[in-house]
């Protein structure tokens, strides 16, 4: 593995689809950690006013993907192979993130932790534990 570093604004250009209509955005990649955010909106908001449970799992698993891929030096293609996410507590604010650092890197799986936090007390939301696969 080397250290090869992308760019984060290049990063920021290539999102599509679910992720890009979500807010999301590239804050910081290193070789062992990612940095993730997106602003929060009404229309991502669960009835009681909380983030939705489906944006948190997918700022975890966008920033875990994103940090199995540095891991490979973007070598390869991914999917997520297993997930197990934990939900600490309402999520509310202006702004959630997620945090993702490489756990183990693999032949043919990498192991990441993602932990989700939110703007309203920078508490953690959620943690979770990713198994990507390359493909």
């Amino acid at each position: 593995m080397t250290d090869r570093i992308p760019d984060t604004s290049r990063l920021n250009e290539r999102l599509s689809g679910f992720t890009s209509y979500c807010g999301i955005v590239f804050d910081d990649l290193q070789s062992d950690r990612c940095l993730i955010s997106c602003p929060l909106r009404p229309e991502l908001l669960n009835p009681a006013g909380n983030v939705h449970g489906g944006l948190i799992a997918t700022v975890l698993d966008v920033a875990s993907g994103l940090m199995a891929l540095q891991a490979d030096d973007w070598s390869h293609q991914i999917v997520t192979q297993n997930c197990s996410i934990h939900y600490l507590r309402p999520a509310a604010g202006e702004r959630l993130w997620a945090e993702a650092r490489l756990i183990r890197r693999g032949h043919r799986v990498c192991v990441v932790q993602a932990d989700c936090y939110c703007s309203a007390d920078g508490r953690p939301s959620a943690t979770s534990i990713y198994e990507i696969a390359y493909l």
